[in-house]
Parts: C-alpha cells; structure tokens; sequence
C-alpha cells in the first residue's frame, strides 16, 4: 500500500519531503507566539498546498533539464501529462488561497505573493530567477518568511517579534538552499557551483552556514529556549560542512538531505520544548 501511494505521480510530485520546512517555519512561529492549535494546523497545509503547486511549475518549466537530472519524475517520466499537471497546480493554488482568506487578509496576502515570487519568477521562461545564482534562494527565503508574517498575523498584529523570527527564517533558508545545487549539476543551466566551480561554491556555502547564528545569538538573550536550536544547528551544520568539503556533487543527494534536516530540525526542537514547558 504504501509503495502504490509513493508511486503514486500525484503524490511523488508534491515533493512532500520539502513541505517540512513548511510545518518547521509555522512551527517555530508558533513556538515564540506560545500557541499551536487548529487554525495553525490548517495554516500549515495551506502553505504546503503553496510550496507544492510552485513545485508543480517548477516542473512544467524544467521538464527538458528533468530528463536529466531527475528522469523518474512524474512529469518527465510522462506519468503525469502536462495538462493534467497544470490543472492539478490551479486545483493546489485555487484551494490554498480559498482558506487563506477566511483566516486573514495578510496570511492570504503572503500566501499569493508566494506564488507570484516562487512559483511565477522562480520559474517562468520570462524571469526565471532561479537561474540567476542567489536570486532564486532569495526569492525561497522571501516565501518562507512570508509564511512565517502570515501565520503570526492570525493570532497577533505584526510587531518587533514576529519580523524578528520572519528575518530569522529569512537568513536561514537564504544561507542552506544553496547548498541543493550540487546535486543537479549535470542539468543546471546556471547555479552557484557553475559559477565558481566545485570547490570554490562548496567553500563559500561553508562560510555562510554561519549566517543564521546571528539572529538566534542575538534572540536568544530574550528567548533563553533558543539555546537548543543553536546547539541542533551547529551540530547538522557541520555535518553538512563536512560534505561540502569532501565531494558535494558525489553526495549531493545526502547533501540536500542533510540540508533539509539543518532548515527543520532545530526549529522542531525549540517548538517541542516551548509546547512542552506549557503543559
């Protein structure tokens, strides 16, 4: 059952993997407003619902270089055709943007701007920022902290704090994504490691590892919980230091997963932490 389901191209094209860093940034949101109920629950599969329907166009765009570097995919494999599959991104974005409204303008807001900055310019043939090294983290890091500003907006006007931890995502997201490149090399038209070669983007993704310890040093003075992330972040981080010094194109796929874990896993902690200390 669960290989058909994972076989399933409606399913494998979610990219549902990624979507852990969404439930990480409404996480961490809820952690410092001190709250986690239903309304984030539903704020959470909205944002998924975003993420994946870029995903989806994402995949429309690149689906000659997919047959590259990713030739399972649902829709360069031809699981999936390419009517089906932009019909099934509107039904992801029609959706998500349908419940967004009724929890707030701003989450609705920051919702449609993710689509238009991730999905539109990130991918389109007419902008595709993503081509352009660092301006397609930008553009992830940008939707990401909007998530974070919309899920904050349902439970409390925007303040210092909740642009405090929306740039916290920021710089987190902007400083790891980089770091996914090395693994689509081979079909890339442009990135980070085909701009400076191998060795000198693994070394300057090295170096801003260290970028996100900033905020969390700095919030941490104030939220003493914080203490924990910075602790999972140095430890995963350096495990993904320890790759890029060794062959991040071999292991690129370890890589990004190791990635993943470092953009989440810290976030995970604080939120299980705060949401224990409350009971």
């Amino acid at each position: 059952m669960v290989k058909i389901v994972a076989n399933n191209p409606y399913i494998s094209i979610l990219k549902l993997k990624s979507s852990l860093v969404d439930v990480s940034v409404v996480a961490v949101t809820c952690a410092v407003l001190g709250t986690w109920d239903i309304m984030a629950v539903v704020a959470t599969i909205a944002g998924i619902m975003i993420h994946s329907g870029c995903d989806i166009m994402n995949d429309i765009y690149d689906i000659e270089i997919d047959k590259i570097c990713k030739p399972d995919g649902a829709i360069s494999s031809g699981q999936m055709t390419l009517k089906n599959a932009w019909m099934y991104m509107l039904l992801l974005f029609l959706a998500a943007l349908i419940i967004s409204l009724t929890m707030g303008t701003i989450l609705f807001t920051c919702l449609l701007t993710g689509i238009v900055l991730g999905g539109i310019l990130y991918s389109h043939p007419k902008f595709r920022l993503k081509d352009t090294p660092g301006m397609g983290m930008v553009c992830m890091a940008v939707c990401f902290a909007l998530e974070s500003i919309g899920v904050w907006s349902i439970y409390s006007p925007i303040n210092t704090d909740g642009l405090i931890v929306a740039a916290y995502v920021f710089v987190l997201v902007f400083s790891l994504t980089f770091m996914k490149d090395f693994k689509d090399v081979a079909g890339d038209v442009n990135s980070l490691p085909l701009a400076l070669g191998i060795r000198p983007a693994a070394r300057v993704c090295s170096i801003i590892t260290v970028f996100p310890l900033i905020p969390l040093i700095y919030v941490t003075a104030e939220y003493h919980y914080l203490a924990l992330a910075i602790v999972m972040y140095i430890f995963l981080a350096s495990g993904c230091i320890k790759i890029l010094l060794n062959d991040p194109v071999v292991e690129g796929q370890r890589l990004k997963e190791r990635m993943v874990l470092t953009l989440t896993v810290p976030n995970y902690t604080v939120f299980l932490f705060t949401m224990g200390s409350t009971l």
